[in-house]
């Protein structure tokens, strides 16, 4: 783009936004030359329809006041191709090209580009194609660099903060994520929508015989000699549909991200969740051992304190009434903990068949599993789970069931 400042100074100053009007139509002209004819020309807007022989509901899909419009490739025979593809809105004959000026001013500007290499390609020797051909062209190829540039844009920025997130969960960079892939959405339905357009019109022999304005073909429907043309859609085709495919592969890696965040915050809730539960189980247990002591203690008489072993007794049966209230606790605290791969089971004991998710981030370790006191805090551990053959062979099927269709 740099070079169209070099070359000619004024491009910014070629098309100003203008103001929308439902009285009139606001375009630039240029002829079979290339030359430009009218510069943001106002048209009232019946006559405008009448002298290109066209339908006021036609004149809503090349509207100037949005760019949101879906995009079109409209045939109105004998003479005219109404084209609506991203920020160009224009209308094609066979010796003229009406572009229609925009209420944007950063639309504006990308018209001012558009229009000075529509100049430049409408000078060159035409050779045998078409002019009509040569316009739509010309119009295809803007659409196409600025829908690659965006992408180069998108495929950088999710890039770098998927990156980032690799190596670390940032809260600001889980938020520009959120941001970028709004716009990368945006883009994708963007170019997914060309992309059909362009497909539709190349299933469309109708609409391809209509495109010939100079060399006026009439539809048969047993013959198809629209090579020439076809060749050019299909390229573009092909090209946007690379965009969407390149879109749509980066809008995977980034709901695959936001699913392993997702599955790592709750993994940490869940730490944090069973944390707590542990504290409430030990300040339970400990509630419990100094039950007694407290009962001992009250000012009224037990005949206990006579008793020489009586203090002793209380300690003793108050810490293994508490270590016997913790453990049972534990058990069944390590109970909810336990999964089972091939279904939930409500009673109290786990088949032997069912392997068991034990808890490996204790701070007593692994190597420590098999003693008592082990045991005693965090309950027996079975030896490993050797799944059968049919139990494989169902998680395999519930493997695949997850994995995303190609189409």
């Amino acid at each position: 783009m740099d070079r169209y400042n070099d070359e000619d100074p004024d491009i910014y100053s070629m098309v100003q936004p203008v103001t929308p009007n439902d009285l009139y139509v606001s375009c630039t002209i240029f002829d079979i030359n290339g030359n430009i004819t009218a510069v943001s020309k106002k048209y009232p807007r019946m006559t405008f329809l009448k002298d290109n022989y066209l339908f006021a509901r036609d004149l809503r899909k090349i509207d100037t006041s949005s760019i949101d419009n879906i995009p079109t490739i409209m045939v109105r025979s004998p003479n005219t191709i109404l084209v609506n593809l991203s920020h160009i809105k224009a209308i094609i004959k066979k010796d003229t090209v009406m572009i229609f000026d925009t209420s944007t001013p950063a639309i504006a500007k990308r018209l001012g580009f558009f229009m000075y290499d529509l100049e430049m390609k409408l000078k060159l020797p035409s050779g045998n194609v078409p002019f009509e051909f040569r316009a739509l062209e010309t119009i295809l190829i803007s659409v196409m660099s600025y829908l690659e540039s965006e992408l180069k844009t998108h495929l950088s920025s999710c890039g770098q903060i998927l990156a980032e997130l690799e190596n670390q969960v940032n809260r600001d960079r889980l938020q520009d994520l959120l941001i970028q892939s709004k716009q990368l959405s945006s883009y994708y339905q963007k170019a997914l929508l060309i992309r059909d357009v362009l497909e539709e019109l190349l299933d469309n022999d109708e609409d391809l015989a209509g495109m010939y304005l100079t060399n006026i073909k009439k539809f048969d429907p047993k013959v198809e000699d629209y090579e020439d043309l076809e060749m050019i859609l299909e390229a573009y085709y092909k090209q946007s549909d690379e965009f969407v495919q390149q879109a749509g592969s980066l809008l995977n890696d980034i709901k695959a991200t936001e699913d392993i965040v997702n599955i790592m915050l709750d993994a940490n809730r869940n730490s944090l969740m069973l944390f707590e539960l542990k504290v409430t189980v030990y300040t339970l247990g400990f509630t419990v051992a100094t039950l007694l002591p407290a009962f001992y203690g009250m000012n009224l008489k037990n005949y206990i304190e006579d008793s020489n072993l009586g203090f002793g007794a209380v300690v003793i049966f108050s810490i293994i009434q508490g270590i016997l209230f913790t453990l049972i606790n534990f058990r069944k605290l390590h109970r909810v903990q336990k999964l089972t791969m091939m279904g939930t089971h409500t009673s109290g004991k786990i088949p032997k068949s069912s392997p068991k998710f034990h808890h490996s981030s204790s701070p007593v370790g692994t190597f420590y599993k098999d003693k008592w006191y082990y045991r005693l805090i965090y309950g027996s551990r079975n030896k490993k789970y050797d799944p059968s053959v049919q139990e494989k062979d169902a998680i395999w099927r519930m493997l695949n069931d997850d994995k995303p269709h190609n189409k």
